[in-house]
C-alpha cells in the first residue's frame, strides 16, 4: 500500500504523486497486477491430428504379433532413422485395419502395388525431399530377396509402410514441426487425413501413386515454388556452364559471348519464356525487361544496366538456390490448405502486405508494412481468423512496455502522462480469473495513439494484431523492422475497405466517418477474414515471379539446422539391413 502525505492531497503534485504511485503499482509492485496481463501459457503438446484423437491403447496392440511387437516399440531397427513415433498413431490405424498382418508382403503380393510405393519415394526430389531419407534402396534390397521366415516378413512390411507414411506425412506436413523450431510460431497443425483409410482404398484399387497428389500441399505458394525448383535442379551438376561474367557493364543493345548463359539463367529463373534466339549474343529489349524484374526483385536499381551487382545475381550457384527453395517449400508446407474467400498474407521479411479475395486473385491489394524488431520483438508466425475491428482505438499498454518505457519518463516529468493522453483506469477482473481489481494504463484515440485510427484483431496467444499508425515516415525507409511485434500498416482505410467489402452498411464515406469520429467504434465481422504472418526470405508473388529477401530474423539458418538433424545417415544399419536372419530375430524378441 503506497500513502500520500495529507499535505499535498489538493495540490497539482498530489495528483502527478497519486498518478506515479499508481504507474509503480501498474509495473508490479502489486501482485494484483499480475492478472492484466496474459499469462505464460504452459508448454503443451501439439493435439493431435483430427484423423486420429489419441494413441491406440497398447491393450489393442498384441506384444507376440511381430508386426505389433515393433509398433509397440515406435522404433525400426532396419531403417536409417529407426524411430518413428511421430507417426506411430498413423502406422498403427493402418495395421489394425489388416488384423496386424502384412499389408506388402502377404499371399496376395502385388508387385504393381511396390513398384507404385517404390516410384513415389523414388520421385521424392520433385518435392524437395530425399530418397535416402525413406531407405528407399534398402527397402528394394530387402523386397527382391527370399523372405527367410514370417517374422522377417513382418520387419520388412513395417519398413515399408514406415516409409512410405513418413514420405506422406513429410510431404503435407513438413519434416520439421514449426512449433519445435527456436522462433515464435503460433499455427496450428493441418488437419490430418485418414491416411490408413486412402491407403487401404489405393492399395485395393491399384492406384498408389494418386496418394500423392492427395498429400501434395494445395497452397498456392507451394505449387508456384515447386514449379521453380523442378526447373532448376537438372542445373544443379551445370553451375561452370552458366556462369555469366560480363567483365564490364553491359546495357541493351550490347553484344557479349556471356548472353548464352544470362539467357539459360534468365529462362531456368521463369522470367523469360523459351525462344529460338537462344544462341544470340546480343542482349535484346526482351531479356533488358526480364533483368529489370529480376533487378526490382532483388532492390537493385531496375535500369536494365548490367554491373558486377546485377551479375552477381545470376552467378550463384543452382545449389544455393536450391537450397533457398527447399527452405521455401519445407515452410510452405505448414500453410493451411487454402478456402475460397479472402484472405490476408503478411510476409515479414518482406515487410509487405497481399490481401486476397481468393486463391486465385489476379489484382491482390499489396501495401508496406512494419514488423517486430529483431531480435527481441519477433513478429511471430501464425494462422488465425480475423473477428473484427476497432475504429478510433484506445491502446490497453502492455506492462513490459509501460515498465521499461514509459514509467521512466513519467518518473522524472509529472505531467509526461496527461501530455501523452494516458489514462489510469480501473480494471475488473471476472470470476474466472479470481476477480479483484487493479489500475490499468491506456491511451486515449488521436493522434499520440501508435494504434492509429484502425485496428484489425484476430485473437491469438502472441497478442498481435494489425493497426495504423501516426508515424508515416518510417514506411519509406527499406529496412522496416522497427515495431513490438504488431504489424503497423501503410494504407489502413484500403485495408478496412477490403475487410468490410461485402458487410452491408460500410462503404468508403462511412469507413473515413468511423476512422475520424470522437469515439471508439467496434465493428464485428460478419465473415471472419483469415490472417496468415509468414516469413519467406524466397517467395513467388501472384504474378510468378521469384523474390529474395533478407534473413532478417536468421531464421533460415534455424531451420536449415533443424532439417540437418533429420537428414539420414549415409551408414549405420546397413550391415544389419542385410541380414534376414538379424531382421526376424529383431522383429520376434
Amino acid at each position: 500500500m503506497i500513502t500520500i502525505p495529507n499535505a499535498l492531497k489538493d495540490s497539482r503534485s498530489s495528483r502527478a504523486c497519486f498518478a506515479l504511485a499508481a504507474c509503480i503499482s501498474y509495473a508490479g509492485l502489486e501482485p494484483v497486477l499480475a492478472a492484466d496481463m496474459p499469462a505464460a501459457l504452459p508448454e503443451v503438446a501439439a493435439p493431435l491430428p483430427a484423423a486420429i484423437e489419441a494413441t491406440p491403447a497398447a491393450s489393442f496392440i498384441p506384444a507376440d504379433n511381430p508386426i505389433g511387437n515393433l509398433l509397440l516399440s515406435r522404433q525400426h531397427p532396419l531403417l536409417a532413422r529407426p524411430d518413428f513415433s511421430r507417426i506411430s498413431d498413423y502406422v498403427v490405424q493402418i495395421y489394425q485395419a489388416s488384423n496386424f498382418q502384412p499389408i506388402w508382403l502377404n499371399a496376395n503380393r502385388s508387385e504393381k502395388n511396390l513398384t507404385d510405393l517404390f516410384g513415389i519415394l523414388n520421385n521424392a526430389p520433385g518435392n524437395a525431399l530425399i530418397p535416402a531419407a525413406y531407405d528407399v534402396e534398402r527397402l528394394k534390397q530387402w523386397v527382391a530377396a527370399p523372405l527367410p521366415d514370417n517374422a522377417t516378413a513382418a520387419s520388412y512390411d513395417v519398413a515399408l509402410t514406415v516409409s512410405l507414411v513418413r514420405f506422406l506425412h513429410d510431404l503435407r506436413q513438413g519434416r520439421v514441426d514449426p512449433r519445435d523450431v527456436e522462433y515464435p510460431v503460433h499455427i496450428a497443425p493441418k488437419p490430418a487425413l485418414d491416411i490408413a483409410g486412402l491407403l487401404k482404398q489405393h492399395l485395393e484399387a491399384q492406384t498408389l501413386g494418386e496418394l500423392v497428389t492427395v498429400f501434395e500441399p494445395k497452397a498456392r505458394q507451394y505449387q508456384q515454388l515447386k514449379q521453380i525448383w523442378n526447373r532448376l535442379q537438372p542445373l544443379a551438376g551445370q553451375s561452370s556452364m552458366h556462369e555469366f561474367k560480363p567483365g564490364k557493364q553491359l546495357r541493351p543493345g550490347d553484344k557479349h559471348p556471356h548472353i548464352v548463359y544470362l539467357r539459360q539463367n534468365l529462362l531456368a529463373m521463369g522470367a523469360i519464356a523459351d525462344n529460338a534466339n537462344s544462341d544470340s549474343k546480343v542482349y535484346d529489349a526482351d531479356l533488358a525487361e526480364a533483368v529489370k524484374k529480376v533487378q526490382q526483385q532483388q532492390g537493385l536499381k531496375a535500369d536494365g544496366a548490367i554491373g558486377s551487382a546485377t551479375a552477381a545475381l545470376f552467378n550463384r550457384p543452382p545449389q544455393e538456390k536450391l537450397a533457398q527453395l527447399e527452405l521455401a517449400m519445407e515452410r510452405s508446407r505448414w500453410i493451411p490448405d487454402p478456402s475460397d474467400g479472402p484472405m490476408i498474407l503478411v510476409n515479414i521479411p518482406a515487410f509487405e502486405l497481399w490481401a486476397f479475395n481468393s486463391p486465385d486473385d489476379a489484382n491482390p491489394i499489396n501495401m508496406k508494412v512494419i514488423v517486430g524488431k529483431s531480435p527481441d520483438k519477433q513478429t511471430p508466425v501464425l494462422w488465425e481468423e480475423m473477428k473484427y475491428l476497432e475504429f478510433m482505438p484506445y491502446w490497453n499498454i502492455p506492462k513490459n512496455i509501460f515498465e521499461k518505457e514509459i514509467l521512466p519518463k513519467a518518473a522524472n516529468n509529472q505531467g509526461y502522462l496527461a501530455s501523452q493522453e494516458i489514462e489510469l483506469v480501473k480494471h475488473q477482473n471476472s470470476e474466472e480469473k479470481g476477480g479483484g481489481s487493479y489500475m490499468r494504463a491506456r491511451q486515449r484515440p488521436g493522434k499520440k495513439n501508435p494504434l492509429g485510427r484502425v485496428k484489425f484483431v484476430f485473437p491469438n496467444t502472441a497478442d498481435v494484431y494489425l493497426h495504423d499508425t501516426p508515424s508515416r515516415a518510417a514506411f519509406n525507409r527499406p529496412r522496416r523492422d522497427l515495431s513490438h511485434g504488431c504489424v503497423r500498416v501503410s494504407e489502413p482505410k484500403r485495408l478496412a475497405e477490403f475487410v468490410l467489402g461485402d458487410q452491408q452498411g460500410w462503404d468508403k464515406d462511412t469507413i473515413e466517418q468511423a476512422m475520424s469520429a470522437p469515439k471508439t467504434r467496434h465493428v464485428r465481422l460478419k465473415r471472419s477474414v483469415p490472417v496468415l504472418f509468414y516469413y519467406a526470405t524466397t517467395f513467388v508473388d501472384h504474378t510468378n515471379q521469384l523474390h529474395v529477401y533478407p534473413d532478417i530474423y536468421g531464421q533460415d539458418e534455424l531451420l536449415q539446422k533443424a532439417l540437418n538433424k533429420l537428414q539420414a545417415p549415409s551408414a549405420g544399419s546397413n550391415q544389419l539391413a542385410a541380414s534376414g536372419k538379424m531382421a526376424g530375430a529383431t522383429a520376434s524378441q
